[in-house]
C-alpha cells in the first residue's frame, strides 16, 4: 500500500552577499533499497519562494510504502562559517518520530524516540557533514 507524505521544503539558496547559504533536502529509507534520494519516490513538486534571494525552492510530496522512513535535512551556513540545522525523521504516515539538532559539528537529540538515531548517523555520513561529537540519546 502506498502512502503520500508531503510538503517538505527542498531548497538551495544563498543571500545576495553570499554569506548565508541554506540547503535542505529529503531522503527516504526503504528496507530493501536502503537510503535513497527523494527524486526516486517523487509524487509532486510545487515551486515556492526561497528564503534567500539567489536560488530556488520547492515543496515536494513523496510516495512511500508502509514501513519506510522519510528524513528531512535542513542546514544553514552563516557568515561566520558555522553550520546549524536539524535532521527530522518521519514515519510513512507523516508523523514526526525523531529530530536531531546539528550545530558546529555536534549532533544532539532534540525530540522523539532515540531508536531512530542510527538513521541520522547514516544521513550525516551520506551527505558528508563533519561530525565532532554525537549526543543522540542512544549512547550507553
Amino acid at each position: 500500500m502506498k502512502f503520500t507524505v508531503g510538503d517538505f521544503r527542498v531548497e538551495s539558496s544563498k543571500s545576495k552577499s553570499k554569506k548565508h547559504v541554506l540547503i535542505s533536502t529529503v531522503f527516504i529509507f526503504k528496507k530493501r533499497e536502503g537510503l535513497i534520494p527523494y527524486t526516486k519516490c517523487l509524487l509532486s513538486e510545487a515551486p515556492t519562494s526561497p528564503i534567500y534571494k539567489l536560488g530556488d525552492a520547492k515543496l515536494v510530496k513523496v510516495q512511500v510504502d508502509q514501513g519506510d522512513l522519510v528524513a528531512h535535512v535542513h542546514l544553514l551556513k552563516n557568515f561566520k562559517g558555522e553550520v546549524k540545522g536539524y535532521v527530522s525523521v518521519y514515519s510513512f504516515k507523516g508523523e514526526l518520530l525523531y529530530r536531531a539538532k546539528y550545530s558546529s559539528g555536534v549532533v544532539r537529540y532534540s525530540k522523539g524516540n532515540p531508536i531512530y538515531a542510527w538513521l541520522v548517523r547514516a544521513i550525516l555520513d551520506t551527505i558528508r557533514v563533519p561530525v565532532k561529537a554525537t549526543y543522540l540519546g542512544d549512547e550507553k
